[in-house]
């Protein structure tokens, strides 16, 4: 994304999207808001006013701050605007409507993807709002992507969708901006929303392995993207569909783990591991291959935080047990502390709200 020029547009643009980002999630005065940017008083209010009239901000009741004072807070609107979503993912794809707030207002479930189908349901939902509120379309895919041009390369598994060129199809289609992200990374920019880190790793593992490292603080967070699943973990490995020996991924994923096992899925190896030694022992081996991927990327991009997502999540504490122990063990970093190990979101249209928060990350960045 090309910067730009830092002149009184550029200055009066962030400053105004800097407010918005501190009211997007909290409603706050305007002395508040001013301390929290490092504006004046007098710039701040001329911001808010601007805001107000264009009907993007609004006053709550007043409320006491001391003896006989009171504060008014301001808070977004959350229908000032809004964003387009579609999470494409192995196990299907569903499209959605999300507000500024990151309210999920609208959900759609398309069995068969097909370009079409989903053109056909963002049309059916961009009629039941003001058009010219809409920023643009996140699409969250998995990788590997070529971001930059809109395009899904050749993830595996995936074939349906090598080579389309999935952002110009759909901004043709609607007439809006579209933005692609791989489906990790989107998932990083939502929990930068919604969680606490702001150095952090978000893990995806179930049929295949993404990671994405958040990096820097809040908005401005520099971020990483890769496919962890096909960093080498052996060099002389098994042959992964990549074409290369020893990814992660072909002993990582979860029907890599379980191949040839009595387990069905995770969840039953899981529910079986105070029962089953067979199981336990997957289990230890699960947290033995991921954390040698993880430590390589801690090793290089310390973070305080690992988020786990995907079907990995289910009764997450025991693997994280095993993980932490893997990491504190061996990770250069480990003499500044254990690195907590939490659950991403847990909200079944989680890809949906990742995806739209593809559009309104976009829009914060100046």
């Amino acid at each position: 994304m090309a910067q730009k020029p830092r002149n009184a547009d550029y200055t009066k643009e962030y400053n105004r999207k800097a407010v918005l980002r501190i009211l997007r999630h909290n409603a706050v005065s305007r002395a508040e808001l001013a301390r929290a940017t490092g504006l004046t008083r007098a710039a701040t209010s001329l911001i808010v006013e601007d805001l107000r009239n264009l009907g993007i901000v609004t006053e709550l009741a007043p409320q006491s701050v001391g003896r006989g004072r009171s504060a008014t807070p301001l808070a977004l609107r959350p229908d000032c605007y809004y964003a387009l979503a579609v999470d494409l993912a192995r196990k299907g794809c569903s499209v959605g409507l999300c507000d500024m707030a990151g309210n999920l207002l609208q959900c759609r479930k398309i069995p068969e993807q097909d370009n079409l189908a989903i053109i056909a349901e963002l049309k059916a939902i961009l009629e039941t709002v003001e058009r010219d509120k809409v920023l643009g379309i996140g699409i969250s895919s998995p990788g590997p992507l070529d971001c930059e041009n809109g395009r899904i390369l050749n993830p595996p598994r995936f074939e349906r969708w090598h080579g389309v060129e999935i952002s110009q199809l759909l901004s043709e289609a609607l007439d809006m901006p579209a933005y692609l992200e791989h489906d990790v990374c989107a998932l990083a920019l939502h929990q930068l929303e919604t969680g606490q880190s702001q150095n952090f790793m978000l893990v995806f593992v179930d049929i295949g392995i993404g990671a994405a490292i958040m990096s820097g603080g809040k908005r401005n967070s520099k971020y990483f993207t890769g496919e962890l699943g096909h960093t080498t973990i052996r060099f002389d490995g098994r042959l992964c569909e990549c074409g290369n020996r020893g990814c992660l991924e072909t002993y990582a994923s979860i029907p890599a783990l379980l191949e040839g096992s009595e387990f069905s899925s995770w969840e039953n190896l899981i529910d079986n591991v105070d029962k089953n030694p067979e199981a336990k022992r997957l289990l230890d081996q699960e947290a033995v291959y991921l954390s040698a991927g993880l430590i390589n990327l801690i090793n290089l991009i310390p973070v305080d935080t690992i988020y786990l997502a995907g079907d990995i999540c289910y009764r997450y504490e025991l693997l994280a047990q095993r993980l932490q122990r893997e990491i504190s063990a061996k990770a250069l970093h480990r003499s500044k502390g254990n690195i907590k190990i939490y659950p991403s979101s847990q909200d079944p249209n989680v890809g949906v709200l990742a995806a739209a928060d593809v559009v309104f990350f976009r829009f914060f960045t100046v």
